[in-house]
């Protein structure tokens, strides 16, 4: 446990696994710069972490790090739950962002445990260890599931991860309805808000070419739409959004 008692008591409070770095901590740091006192989790990033502690806390918020492996199910997530009824008897937003993206072929079975570890069974872990606390939020809990396009349009060498991520999208329907009506459940499906690293220069353009709006989309994107279910959408729940520049239209 990494802990700062921090300011502003009153302030909402979140969870983000996996927001040491990219979108994660995006997240992250928007909601903090936004008033909401922030938990998160990561797996290995112990220097990214840290940094993202130190940022939290320099916006004057409180700030947990939580080290845990989301393949370790279910002795994660019973360390998460008990770190955070430490942390606040309340949790206002929780966002399963921690993600796994590997390659795999048909032939490939080595890596569907782990991601329907982290995609699947961690999430639905965590909604239901969290549960009271969300359910106690003073405005009503609220969950975001981050799925991927690539959940609706499968891509050929990624077959696990896609399966995965669709599964995740279904798992949100049905909390959507198993939570209600003290917490609202949603789905993001991103298409590219941050490229791989390395990622070939002229994929980049020949997947652009496919974008109606011209331009991939960036992890503040995606920090925004979070912070807008979270406390503006306050009638919207069992739903996907698709954030890909209009991507699963073209």
């Amino acid at each position: 446990m990494d802990y700062d008692q921090g300011m502003e008591a009153n302030a909402r409070i979140a969870l983000v696994t996996g927001a040491a770095r990219r979108v994660g901590k995006a997240i992250a740091l928007h909601l903090a710069a936004r008033g909401f006192h922030v938990a998160f989790t990561y797996r290995s990033s112990q220097r990214e972490a840290s940094e993202l502690r130190d940022q939290i806390i320099a916006c004057g918020r409180r700030a947990l790090a939580i080290r845990a492996d989301l393949t370790e199910l279910p002795t994660a997530t019973d360390s998460i739950a008990a770190q955070m009824a430490a942390f606040s008897p309340t949790l206002d937003l929780l966002v399963n962002n921690a993600s796994l993206y590997v390659p795999d072929d048909l032939a490939d079975a080595t890596q569907i445990g782990r991601l329907s570890a982290i995609h699947v069974e961690a999430p639905l872990l965590l909604s239901h260890r969290l549960r009271p606390a969300l359910a106690a939020a003073p405005a009503g809990g609220c969950i975001v599931n981050m799925l991927d396009l690539m959940g609706q349009r499968p891509m050929k060498g990624y077959l696990r991860y896609c399966a995965s991520k669709a599964a995740l999208a279904n798992l949100t329907r049905g909390l959507a309805k198993e939570l209600a009506p003290a917490i609202r459940v949603n789905g993001i499906a991103p298409g590219v808000v941050d490229w791989p690293d390395d990622y070939p220069e002229n994929e980049k353009a020949a997947y652009l070419k496919k974008v109606p709006l011209g331009r991939a989309g960036t992890p503040e994107d995606v920090a925004r739409l979070v912070y807008f279910l979270a406390v503006d959408a306050t009638y919207i729940t069992g739903q996907t959004i698709n954030l890909d520049g209009g991507r699963s239209i073209a």
